[in-house]
């Protein structure tokens, strides 16, 4: 299971004034976001990096279906503030999916700053592509693929000096085109915002992701932290 998040941020603190390419409807204040981890821990869940979890994925290995990887869009500011301290405390690795260019209407003081996405690496977090400009890649013609897939790795190696190796498709809008594109650039595998999907070899470059309520309390997440729930959901929807 790969789980998706976007902001982690005290309600109080929200920015009156916001445009829709800034996602708040994903935000969770700090103490759920703790709460979700540590719940998963108890359920004896473990975390694993993005590459640890993408290995075995690929490999076929489903004799240990409790792993558990934590991805982030975008690249907000609270990512650093309030989320980071969570995740080194709990000792996780967590992947977080970087806009590299400008963002139509977003101020800049909500992105985090090469120095801040430093922080994450010296923590032990990965960082991976999410295009330059978080436009819809299945809109896009090749060449501008190119720039916003390609481009993107390019601008976070430079910036890093290390390999981005994952990427998420912005909005998890995608076709094939798209995922030829990111194979073609080297990435490893590439996340989509699809939940409860089954995340193999057939799946390495729309990888399944979940999102969850606040207290993961509701029938929809108790079906989702289950292997025959997820199974039950996948079929359902399959039937409407």
């Amino acid at each position: 299971m790969i789980l998706m998040y976007h902001h982690v941020c005290p309600p109080a603190e929200i920015p009156p004034a916001a445009v829709s390419l800034e996602g708040w409807s994903y935000n969770l204040a700090p103490e759920d976001f703790t709460y979700q981890l540590e719940f998963l821990q108890r359920r004896k869940f473990r975390f694993v990096a993005l590459d640890e979890y993408v290995r075995h994925a690929v490999d076929g290995n489903h004799g240990a279906g409790n792993r558990v990887a934590v991805t982030f869009d975008d690249g907000w500011r609270d990512n650093h503030t309030h989320a980071l301290p969570v995740l080194a405390g709990l000792g996780i690795t967590a992947t977080f999916f970087v806009v590299s260019g400008p963002m139509a209407g977003v101020a800049e003081q909500r992105r985090m700053t090469p120095a801040m996405l430093g922080d994450l690496v010296a923590a032990g977090m990965a960082i991976g592509a999410h295009t330059r400009t978080h436009p819809n890649l299945a809109e896009l013609k090749q060449d501008r693929l190119d720039e916003e897939i390609g481009g993107c790795k390019a601008d976070l190696e430079a910036l890093l000096g290390q390999p981005v190796r994952h990427l998420a498709y912005p909005g998890g809008r995608f076709n094939d085109a798209v995922m030829r594109c990111a194979q073609r650039h080297g990435f490893q595998a590439a996340c989509s915002v699809l939940p409860a999907g089954v995340n193999d070899r057939r799946t390495r470059y729309r990888l399944s992701r979940d999102v969850f309520s606040p207290r993961m309390e509701t029938w929809r997440d108790r079906c989702l932290l289950t292997p025959g729930g997820r199974w039950l959901w996948r079929t359902a929807k399959r039937l409407k």
